[in-house]
């Protein structure tokens, strides 16, 4: 019955949906049929790093990834970057798995002799290109919008890689945009409304700039770049992800730039920055139900940024010079005294009040000019800086010895204030120099870094990677000093691409169902880093697919996650959940374990009693669904088999992260062909917990009332509760099929308690059916041991669809064997007449 109410919901969704008509009339196909296989939807916030997330939330801007967090759907991790931490070396690393695949944003190409511009489409092809033939791309059949690569992507849309005239022709052409105005008219009005009020408040903050001295060039660049990247470039993501959710697209990956922009020019706490949240998260939320009602497949949706933004000091504003001329006066002596310094693109110096007689007077002792559209023979014996951002590079013509780089990376740091500087030494060391002293890299990490710096190990070996690429400087400039302010090389207040403790640090949200590995930094927060989300999409969007391993020195290693002893709990706590899976079998009829898992996860359960669990059955696929989601949550299980039709299974489960000791299964009431009654049965198992052995018992009741009312005599009698000695906590589990009025649960209440009716922090709540509860059968029932710390039950859209029962958990805590009470009263017989059940 529950089928065909969602199911004819879902066709009346169908039929009006704007987006569905607005494909028919662009002639895309969204005919597929529906799939076995999962979708995947990766959104990028990009540039909002993880500080910057959780005030967004704090400030009430983010209200839907809040209520996201909030229902426990979403695993929250931090990311770590990779270095550079900037846009085109994440996605390399999250698209193909590739660590440090380009030294910066801008940098100078050896082989070409030529400035490469990663938002430039030459240069973002290229390196793309590059990354297929090493790497398996993630995108291969999705779609890529406003990314830098496509990576294999069959539609990528506002990528620097595709970014030519032809595409951007087919995207405006004249009748398609006609027909999305007329079905999005209001949108588009709404739209056209918020640019202009985007506009009035960019006008009143460019005239705070120019009260705060800032370029009037960058002011006025600012302004449609906010509207343009902030508004329509917003809503035009949002338009597009939900046409291929609807076209059935394996992997949807999404870049929302609006942030990353605006925090560059204000700083990344601002409220200039923090004004465009709030939009995104409503596109965020239009998407992510767009995905979860999708016919075509199961999308999960994650959210996460590339890097973070570190508030900054414009190097130029607090020395008086740019960085190109401060190189030019760290090399007025040594063997590269005679060299010109090349500054391959003029946005590097882009405030006019320099001291142009400085300038001047060094340009016409050096016989220095600036370097436009020089040819590789030109720039050979030249010395070349590219530096846009706080992390630059410094190419020299010649090669110099280890005295000579020491004596102008101390030239550098000394005289110049530039924060950092790093290079290869002939032995093959790293080696760094800062205001504090000169180190060497990975072992003096902390001196660079500063002992507060969450990715200190990460960074540090990162570092000697940066370092070995073929395109990197003989020497690294970054603006990242612990003991001091921040600095950038160009005209910014908010920065990355460098080391910072704030640009290498993101954020993940991850759905419980995508199977993840994680790592973990020295105070013990849990994160991930690229590969390890390119590892988990992949295995999740190609799972008949092998990914070629990466090495642990490509890849880094990191460990499986779900839950490890007291991570979360107080001592001797631990959850309990219950949970009618359905054979996996959710109310769309689909035969989905990993939604299972997803749920299971939202709890964070030690302990799992499963109902209704197949075995090797034709019609759920042949899984062993308890070996396959204890495998997954790196559990413990015991499977009984009530009901076993020639290998073919069907009965209980219970699933622990505590060693399991199996007591007793067996049925408690045969079935009965005439009544058409199926076999009910109960297993026992025994679980060692942190505060002592606990007795858990695992049982489904008939829909009968004269069976359930035999099954309650047997499971309370002397051979399975009654004859529990009295000293031992006991855990009652179950889909009972029968309510808190009946007399079946009067019963088990005599001598046990139902958790849901003592937790101080929630009402009891029905868990039949999922999409709309209104009977309460599933039951957790407790011995008077146990505290009840609270209890809890995930209504996110996976729970409501997972199975047709919403499962219960609860935290159960057990005081010390030395001071638990075991004062109950004097145990009486539990073997009750049928007649006064």
């Amino acid at each position: 019955m529950f089928n065909r109410i969602i199911q004819f919901k879902r066709r009346i969704r169908r039929a009006f949906s704007r987006t569905r008509w607005v494909a028919r009339l662009l002639n895309r196909d969204i005919s597929a049929a529906h799939s076995d296989n999962p979708g995947l939807v990766i959104i990028q916030i990009d540039g909002l790093a993880r500080k910057q997330l959780e005030a967004a939330i704090a400030k009430g801007r983010m209200p839907f990834i809040s209520k996201l967090l909030r229902q426990n759907h979403y695993d929250k991790l931090s990311f770590y970057s990779g270095l550079p931490s900037t846009t085109p070396a994440v996605q390399a690393e999250v698209m193909f798995g590739a660590r440090c695949a380009v030294p910066a944003f801008q940098f100078f190409h050896r082989e070409s002799g030529k400035t490469a511009m990663m938002y430039e489409q030459e240069w973002a092809h290229r390196v793309g290109e590059q990354l297929s033939k090493t790497h398996q791309p993630l995108l291969e059949g999705g779609r890529s919008y406003s990314n830098i690569y496509a990576a294999g992507a069959s539609e990528a849309r506002l990528c620097a890689e595709t970014m030519d005239l032809a595409s951007i022709r087919e995207m405006t052409s004249g009748w398609k945009l006609a027909i999305v105005f007329l079905l999005y008219g209001f949108t588009i009005l709404r739209v056209i409304g918020l640019s202009l009020l985007e506009l009035f408040i960019a006008l009143f903050d460019m005239i705070r700039g120019l009260a705060g001295q800032q370029s009037w060039r960058a002011e006025l660049h600012c302004i449609p770049s906010r509207v343009i990247v902030s508004i329509a470039m917003r809503e035009w993501l949002r338009i597009m992800i939900k046409l291929a959710i609807a076209e059935g697209s394996p992997i949807v990956f999404g870049n929302f730039l609006g942030y990353d922009e605006q925090s560059h020019r204000r700083g990344p706490g601002s409220l200039f920055a923090h004004w465009g949240l709030k939009g995104i998260d409503g596109v965020i939320r239009d998407i992510y139900r767009a995905a979860h009602t999708s016919d075509v497949r199961d999308y999960e949706v994650v959210i996460y940024s590339d890097h973070g933004q570190q508030h900054t000091q414009i190097y130029e504003t607090k020395t008086g010079l740019s960085i190109h001329d401060a190189v030019v006066r760290a090399f007025t002596e040594g063997p590269l005294r005679d060299r010109r310094v090349r500054h391959l693109d003029k946005r590097l110096t882009r405030r006019d009040q320099v001291d142009q007689r400085w300038r001047r007077l060094l340009r016409t002792k050096r016989g220095d000019q600036k370097a436009t559209g020089s040819s590789e023979e030109e720039l050979k014996d030249d010395i070349v800086v590219t530096a846009l951002g706080p992390i630059g590079h410094v190419y020299l013509p010649i090669k110099l010895s280890d005295g000579e780089k020491e004596t102008y990376a101390r030239s550098l740091v000394g005289k110049e204030q530039v924060p950092l500087v790093l290079y290869y030494d002939s032995q093959g060391h790293l080696r760094a120099h800062n205001s504090s002293g000169e180190w060497r890299l990975p072992e003096d990490a902390r001196h660079v870094l500063g002992n507060g710096h969450l990715f200190i190990d990460e960074v540090s070996h990162d570092l000697v990677r940066l370092a070995k690429h073929p395109d990197s400087g003989d020497l690294i400039i970054s603006g990242w000093n612990p003991l001091q302010d921040a600095v950038t090389f160009v005209d910014e207040n908010g920065a990355h691409g460098s080391i910072g403790s704030d640009e290498t640090r993101g954020f993940a949200l991850m759905p419980h169902s995508i199977q993840l590995h994680h790592r973990r930094a020295k105070s013990e927060e849990r994160y991930i880093r690229g590969v390890d989300l390119y590892r988990a999409a992949w295995h999740f969007v190609h799972r008949d697919r092998p990914l070629k391993m990466l090495s642990d020195h490509e890849g880094g290693r990191a460990a499986p996650y779900y839950k490890r002893q007291g991570e979360h709990s107080p001592s001797g706590s631990f959850q309990v959940m219950t949970y009618n899976i359905h054979s996996c079998v959710g109310i769309d009829d689909k035969v989905r374990p990993e939604r299972i898992v997803s749920v299971i996860k939202s709890c964070n359960a030690d302990i799992i009693a499963l109902q209704e669990v197949d075995s090797n059955r034709y019609q759920t696929k042949g899984h062993e669904q308890a070996k396959l989601i204890a495998d997954v949550l790196s559990m413990s299980h015991h499977f009984y088999a009530i009901s076993d039709w020639s290998g073919e299974q069907y009965g209980l489960a219970i699933l622990s992260r505590f060693p399991i000791m199996h007591v007793k299964s067996a049925h408690l009431t045969p079935s009965n062909h005439a009544l058409r009654s199926e076999a009910r049965g109960a297993m026992w198992i025994q679980v060692e917990t942190s505060a002592g052995l606990v007795n858990v018992i695992n049982t489904h009741f008939g829909l009968r009332q004269e069976e359930r009312q035999r099954q309650a005599e047997i499971l309370l009698s002397e051979n399975w509760i009654g004859g529990i000695p009295q000293h031992e906590p006991v855990i009652l589990c179950g889909d009972f099929n029968a309510g808190p009025r009946s007399a079946v649960y009067h019963a088990f209440t005599k001598s046990l308690v139902d958790v849901q009716l003592h937790s101080r922090k929630v009402r009891p709540k029905a868990t039949f059916a999922s999409i709309l509860p209104v009977v309460r059968i599933d039951h957790i029932f407790a011995s008077g041991h146990f505290n009840i710390r609270s209890v809890s039950q995930p209504r996110t859209p996976t729970a409501k669809v997972a199975s047709d029962h919403l499962p219960v958990c609860a935290e159960l805590s057990l005081p010390p064997k030395s001071v638990r009470d075991v004062s109950m009263p004097e145990k009486t017989s539990h073997t009750v007449p049928v007649q006064a059940i």
